[in-house]
Parts: C-alpha cells; sequence; structure tokens
C-alpha cells in the first residue's frame, strides 16, 4: 500500500469533512462536487491509496441517498478495491442496496448477507426493513 503525504492526507480529510457537512444537509450535488475534489487530488492510480477508499464509500454513500444508484454501484465496487476497506459493512450495506434498488435481487441477496455477517442486525437499523429481509431471504426463483 502507498502513502501520501501529512499534508495531502489532511486536505482529502478537511474536502471529506466539508462533503459530509453538505451531506447532512442532504445537498447531494454540491457533497458529490467536493468528494469529486478530494478524488481529484489522489495521485494515479487512486485506487493504490487508503485514502481513495474514504473518498469512494463517500460518493458511493452520496449517490445512494440521491437515489442515482448506477453510479452508486460503480463507486462502491471500486471503493472494495481500495486497502484498508477489506469488505467494509458499510460498504457492502450501499452496495447491495443499490444494486437491490437496480433489480438485481440475487447479487444484491448475496452482497447484504455478507454485509449483515460482517456488520450485524445494527448496521441494518436505520435502513427500509426491505433491506434487512432482502439479506435474510433469498430471492424467489423465476423458473
Amino acid at each position: 500500500m502507498d502513502e501520501l503525504s501529512k499534508e495531502l492526507t489532511e486536505s482529502i480529510k478537511v474536502l471529506c469533512s466539508e462533503g459530509y457537512e453538505l451531506y447532512d444537509q442532504k445537498q447531494w450535488e454540491r457533497a458529490l462536487r467536493v468528494f469529486y475534489r478530494a478524488w481529484n487530488k489522489l495521485p494515479k492510480p487512486q485506487t493504490d491509496y487508503k485514502e481513495s477508499g474514504w473518498v469512494l464509500t463517500a460518493l458511493g454513500d452520496t449517490y445512494f441517498k440521491a437515489g442515482r444508484f448506477r453510479p452508486a454501484k460503480e463507486a462502491l465496487n471500486s471503493a472494495l478495491h481500495c486497502p484498508g476497506i477489506n469488505y467494509n459493512p458499510f460498504v457492502l450495506l450501499r452496495l447491495g442496496q443499490s444494486l437491490l434498488e437496480q433489480g438485481d435481487a440475487d447479487k444484491a441477496h448475496q452482497t447484504l448477507a455478507f454485509a449483515y455477517k460482517k456488520g450485524g442486525r445494527q448496521l441494518f437499523e436505520s435502513e427500509a426493513p426491505k433491506y434487512l429481509l432482502a439479506a435474510l431471504q433469498p430471492p424467489a426463483n423465476k423458473d
């Protein structure tokens, strides 16, 4: 795993903090712009750095909240390839939710079940009940 300078890491943390302030105000598009500013500070290849996992998770989470499930899925899938993410339960939760919202019930079930295994029931407590149900029950066969 490559490491960034302390100054660059701090700059990315500051931008992520600003992005999450906008996120908390439900200003999704503005939050996304700030998170992309953080992403653009990362040297290529970005996924070599643990900070990229933070930024991609923030992007995926924000896209999910904005109802933009395809870019959410893409960002969260990419986050799973970053150092330090190690199948983070929250990343798996958001990825599974995005898959479910896109109609991919099988992959959603697999991903949400893994999130449940890694993070437990409390991970789902503030989420819509359909996500816990999708984690616990495989989709019905369409045969």
